[in-house]
């Protein structure tokens, strides 16, 4: 039962010095303790000011915080600008001083960004990982009105961008992020991106695979990658001649394919090779009945080219099957951070934020990997938002000391206490 207290005299926001997010110094103590945030002094820019009193570094530096907080809009500047808390960590311009800034931002300055999201994610995945997972998927960027060089994607029945995703697997760091036009077919510009991040990657001693769906079904890309020592896992295309292949196998080895009711898959491999491919491959297939949200009375069969020759089949679709997590990578990229909402007509300035978008996701993930620990490090941005940084805290200022001072009722104090000693040390 709700107690008769309930019914308050009176409520105003006059409460002071009060900040309501006090778990924001956990993110920007670990930018700080890495030095993560002076590579963007770097970036260039179309710029003719005399004597700004905000540097382009500087205003990055406010878009990339902004946005990690979780403040996505130009009008949430005032918010840095106001916040008790976020007013002393960052020296924050007006919302105007924002909206000019755009339009010194060129081409150069996203190829500058994106390279700094690759060598962030390959120095990590060099020092750390060793057998490297590649998985490649496009994306969509959904826009609306006239903005330039969208067009209408008839995969996903709506008009964007079609964004290229290249993540490591174990690490889910974003290797590459390539803001495409509209007009991209999925797989474009694929062996130029993969060029680029094993020019980052220390393959000394490693294992490298690459995972990618039936639109990187290439015979080109599978030669290049073979002749790179990548070991590749590419779904084939629902071709009637491998259809018809798998069907015969099938009857040979006494099953009925149209009758097959077996809770248990199948798994198999056929004989066939494209006669584009000068290098050897295996085709290996699952099938399986149908589910009941499956509008179909045939069992389902997909099939997977790969040139690795050691692994069994069932293996082999297993490790392929695990590339559906990574999908769950782009989604968080587009849900947390913002990856999918683009408001700018001109394409460079989408493509700004997109990149940014793409930026914070890898500082976050590392972030993740080394100061959480536990059940935390498997959480996604906007958990560690509800959980971590959106704690009340008030702002103490006395005899020229800062004190925060956090509810005794948050539950994760301890927890919360751990990690920031360990970015203090």
């Amino acid at each position: 039962m709700i107690q008769s207290i309930f019914n308050f005299d009176n409520i105003n926001f006059n409460g002071g010095n009060i900040s309501c997010d006090g778990g924001s110094i956990l993110l920007l103590s670990f930018l700080k303790k890495y030095n993560l945030l002076s590579s963007l002094d770097d970036i260039p820019f179309n710029d003719t000011r005399r004597l700004p009193k905000y540097s382009n570094s500087d205003i990055v530096t406010q878009i990339v915080l902004r946005n990690l907080l979780g403040y996505f809009n130009q009008a949430d500047q005032m918010t840095l600008v106001d916040d008790p808390l976020l007013s002393q960590c960052i020296n924050a311009c007006s919302q105007p001083t924002l909206s000019r800034f755009f339009d010194r931002v060129n081409m150069k300055t996203n190829m500058t960004i994106k390279e700094h999201i690759q060598r962030l994610g390959c120095d990590y995945v060099n020092r750390h990982v060793e057998n490297i997972i590649l998985d490649v998927d496009s994306t969509k960027t959904q826009t609306h009105g006239h903005q330039e060089a969208s067009a209408y994607i008839y995969h996903y029945g709506v008009n964007g961008y079609h964004p290229m995703m290249i993540n490591e697997y174990n690490t889910k760091l974003l290797l590459s992020s390539n803001f495409r036009t509209g007009a991209a077919y999925s797989s474009n510009g694929f062996i130029n991106e993969l060029k680029k991040v094993l020019a980052h990657l220390d393959r000394k001693g490693k294992t490298v695979s690459m995972r990618g769906d039936s639109a990187f079904y290439n015979t080109e890309f599978m030669d290049y990658m073979h002749h790179e020592d990548i070991q590749y896992y590419i779904r084939a295309k629902s071709y009637e001649k491998i259809q018809n292949m798998i069907i015969e196998h099938l009857e040979d080895n006494g099953i009925d394919y149209l009758n097959y009711t077996n809770q248990e898959s199948y798994y198999g491999e056929i004989e066939y090779s494209p006669k584009s491919l000068s290098t050897p491959c295996r085709y290996v297939f699952k099938v399986f009945p149908a589910q009941d949200k499956q509008l179909t009375m045939f069992p389902v069969i997909y099939c997977i080219i790969t040139n690795d020759m050691k692994r069994s089949c069932e293996d082999i679709c297993d490790f392929y099957e695990e590339r559906g997590n990574s999908e769950n990578f782009t989604k968080e990229l587009k849900d947390d951070f913002n990856g999918d909402n683009v408001g700018h007509h001109d394409f460079e300035k989408n493509c700004f934020q997109f990149m940014i978008s793409s930026l914070c996701y890898n500082f976050y993930h590392l972030f993740r990997i080394l100061v959480l620990e536990g059940k935390d490090q498997k959480i996604r941005m906007n958990t560690f938002r509800n959980k971590y940084q959106k704690i009340a805290v008030k702002v103490i200022r006395h005899a020229r000391r800062i004190i925060l001072s956090f509810s005794s009722a948050y539950r994760y104090k301890k927890k919360f206490l751990k990690y920031y000693q360990k970015l203090q040390n």
